[in-house]
């Protein structure tokens, strides 16, 4: 079970997973060895891994969207996904689509080929992002 020391810990992670023991003990007034044994043990089954998140635009990589997908054959759309340098997450989803494709790309030529590569085996609806805002601390 987690405590508020333990969701402090994840939401400074979360915005910076770069920060020292040191840093972390500071803002949450407790000591370096303590925040590196709390960590070690959110490890364990709570922290997945460390990640990066890439400004995609100095990728020139500037068009963010979604594609919803619609298929019944599955292994096909999610084999095009793994081959598609451009769909950078593919979750499985509940309701009327069944797939939700995140995708970054040069032009929106690409994410409309994405449309057009899929026709024969999965009805899609693309979306595109127009801004992002940051509701939330994570």
């Amino acid at each position: 079970m987690l405590d508020h020391i333990d969701h402090q810990i994840l939401d400074l992670l979360r915005k910076n997973s770069r920060l020292t023991y040191t840093d972390i003990g500071k803002q949450i007034n407790m000591s370096s060895p303590a925040v590196k044994s709390r960590i070690e043990r959110l490890e364990d089954n709570v922290i997945k891994r460390y990640t990066i998140e890439v400004n995609n635009k100095e990728l020139n990589k500037g068009i963010h969207g979604f594609v919803l997908f619609q298929t019944t054959k599955c292994e096909r759309l999610t084999n095009y996904c793994e081959k598609n340098s451009n769909i950078i997450n593919l979750w499985r989803i509940s309701g009327e689509s069944n797939y939700l494709a995140e995708v970054v790309c040069e032009e929106i030529s690409e994410l409309e080929q994405i449309s057009k590569d899929t026709t024969h085996f999965a009805f899609s609806n693309i979306l595109s992002v127009l801004g992002k805002y940051n509701v939330c601390a994570h």
